[in-house]
């Protein structure tokens, strides 16, 4: 039962890893196209924790450090949606999706922001989902 949630782990993650990482290429296009650009301290930020660690994480979870890889994935995928939603929704902006024009980038970068947010609460799912289910019955029971 262990090995085939793992399993299922490992392809919801590489999917949902797979999908984030094309709409991040779509909307890292539409901020170049648009000159929305980003502090050195958020360009780290998305390097670092929006674009390798998701990508570490899938790799992970087709190893034995599975466990890892699912709590990365969580928490690389929480503070992805964090951030979006920060930088994209909350403050007003160059970043902010309603400061962006009516042209095709602007479009494409509205639709890979919601896009991102979307992808990157699915992540966080799957990997609590995951960590949760790989705990097993016995754990379960013993807090019962």
């Amino acid at each position: 039962m262990y090995s085939v949630c793992v399993s299922r782990a490992a392809k919801y993650t590489t999917t949902i890893v797979v999908a984030h990482l094309l709409v991040n290429i779509a909307h890292g296009l539409a901020h170049r196209e648009l000159g929305v650009g980003l502090s050195p301290p958020d360009s780290i930020f998305v390097i670092v924790v929006i674009l390798i660690a998701p990508l570490l994480a899938m790799t992970l979870l087709w190893t034995a450090k599975k466990r890892l890889g699912l709590i990365l994935l969580s928490l690389s995928m929480f503070g992805s949606f964090l951030f979006g939603l920060y930088h994209h929704f909350l403050v007003t902006s160059p970043d902010h999706v309603h400061s962006q024009p009516t042209s095709p980038w602007g479009i494409a970068f509205i639709f890979t922001a919601y896009g991102l947010l979307i992808t990157e609460a699915i992540g966080t799912y799957v990997g609590i989902h995951f960590l949760w289910v790989a705990r097993g019955p016995s754990s379960k029971a013993a807090k019962t």
